[in-house]
């Protein structure tokens, strides 16, 4: 509809124009010469109602609400029949669904806890698909150091008055780590 104040083309289901604001559904009146009375406001109002009802099944339902047509009436109808039928199987299933999974959820909640603080507790190690870890060789029997080895700093000054003369560029022995 073009505005009459502006002349901007408006889509049909505006009731002011976007460009200046003036009421489209006052000028609508006007040009048809009928004014619009409850029973004719209520039935558009309904169909309003339906058709947004209808709007999560059937996407162009709104856009048929604003022609005021009989036979968009009985199409908006038809589909808040259909969105009712479909409805009403989601929720019968829904009905049995949800107490299936509440007795489930009953049942297996200990367990899974259990599990989950059980998996806290010791560290998993998460390794990839298919590998394996390199088989090392078993350490030679005197090549390790003894177990009481003295700390760096623990007796420092006696360790410098007896300093152990040994060549650092030698290749050590097998009679030296016996």
């Amino acid at each position: 509809m073009f505005c009459p104040t502006c002349g901007k083309d408006n889509a049909l289901e505006l009731k002011y124009c976007a460009s200046c604001g003036t009421n489209l559904e006052a000028v609508s009146q006007a040009l048809s010469g009928r004014e619009e009375d409850f029973f004719t406001k209520m039935d558009t109002g309904i169909d309003q109602l339906v058709a947004r009802y209808s709007e999560h099944v059937f996407r162009n339902a709104p856009q048929a609400a604003t022609e005021r047509r009989v036979s968009r009436s009985w199409q908006l109808l038809g589909q808040a029949i259909v969105t009712s039928f479909l409805d009403i199987l989601l929720f019968v299933l829904m009905w049995n669904v949800l107490p299936l999974r509440f007795l489930i959820l009953l049942v297996s909640t200990p367990f899974r806890l259990l599990a989950q603080r059980n998996e806290g507790e010791r560290p998993q190690l998460q390794l990839a698909h298919g590998y394996k870890p390199p088989a090392l060789p078993a350490p030679a029997h005197g090549r390790w150091l003894a177990d009481s080895v003295p700390s760096v700093t623990e007796s420092t000054t006696t360790h410098l008055e007896n300093p152990i003369h040994t060549d650092l560029h030698a290749a050590p022995t097998t009679d030296e780590f016996k």
